[in-house]
């Protein structure tokens, strides 16, 4: 059974905590100068003469080869740097904040601690968020009674963004219009349905100009919610959002305006932004602000804390 400790009124898991505190990009760094710099042909080959720990000033590793191979694919995309520039078809455009394309390394290094950051906080989130009985992010606003201070700062509504694959996992209605698409959520203009606003016609899925998201108004929950239990009917297929409260890799942001053609291809693009968002909102994050904040600052990234619900 794992192990987990009562920090004032929830629990936070201790393989969580862990990662929390060991984080891999620090020996990503270390590798990707070792295999820049030394004779090695692949990351295998490199992976294979980890065999010390490596101590950093933040945290011990004891087995850095182990942890770094649960990354492997994403590791290997450091591979292209060792080969000519002028033979690799570029998979994603990496910008630098005023839009301007970044040279191969930096944006390889990039792309690489995207991904990284992503699995990671995939499973530090899984870890810490079941304890907590927390039903957050599966509510709109005031879905478990209480109110906002004030009504010009009331919520309308919460929304959770979902892949076109996982928008058949819920029964709701589907909005997909001219209207929709040329604009998002939390647009200046409000999206009219009905001679009303979208968020005052009821739950449903709507297609934006930024992708697919789910709306739930003040009041509603997810379908999939017992809100009894504080249980998911659908926890093993639950979209890929839901896997990952409340700590979100924000080193890069995709930016479809910025997409380009590259010999008939749209490749997509995305820009550098250098930060972890952490939501307030969560209860295990405020119980491990320091904790995360240092988790950002030694992946060499700016921590920002943000609420998600007013």
């Amino acid at each position: 059974m794992t192990t987990k400790e009562k920090i004032t009124n929830i629990t936070i898991n201790q393989d969580g905590l862990q990662l929390l505190q060991h984080p891999a990009l620090p020996v990503v760094r270390i590798v990707e100068f070792l295999f820049l710099s030394g004779p090695f042909e692949d990351i295998e080959s490199l992976l294979g003469e980890l065999v010390e720990p490596i101590e950093t000033n933040t945290a011990t590793y004891e087995d850095p080869a182990g942890i770094l191979k649960n990354y492997l694919t994403t590791l290997k995309e450091l591979e292209s740097l060792k080969k000519e520039s002028d033979s690799i078809s570029p998979k994603q455009i990496i910008l630098d904040e005023n839009l301007n394309k970044l040279e191969q390394f930096t944006a390889t290094s990039l792309w690489v601690t995207q991904q990284i950051l992503t699995m990671e906080l995939e499973r530090i989130n899984s870890f810490l968020c079941g304890p907590c009985n927390c039903i957050l992010c599966c509510v709109g606003p005031d879905s478990d009674g209480e109110k906002s201070s004030g009504a010009e700062k009331q919520q309308h509504f919460f929304e959770i963004p979902l892949t076109e694959a996982e928008t058949d996992l819920f029964d709701l209605p589907i909005i997909s219009t001219e209207e929709s698409i040329v604009t998002h959520a939390n647009a200046d203009f409000t999206l009219q349905c009905d001679g009303k606003p979208f968020y005052e016609t009821g739950s449903a899925i709507y297609k934006w100009q930024n992708g697919w998201s789910m709306i739930l108004p003040r009041g509603e929950v997810c379908s999939h919610l017992e809100k009894s239990k504080g249980a998911c009917r659908i926890y093993p297929e639950r979209p890929t959002v839901c896997r990952r409260p409340q700590i979100f890799p924000y080193a890069l942001e995709k930016t479809p305006e910025h997409d380009r053609k590259i010999d008939g291809n749209s490749i997509p693009a995305y820009v550098n932004r250098g930060k972890i968002l952490a939501v307030w909102d969560c209860p295990y994050v405020r119980e491990l602000k320091d904790e995360i904040a240092l988790y950002a600052e030694t992946c060499g990234l700016e921590p920002v804390f943000m609420e998600n619900k007013g």
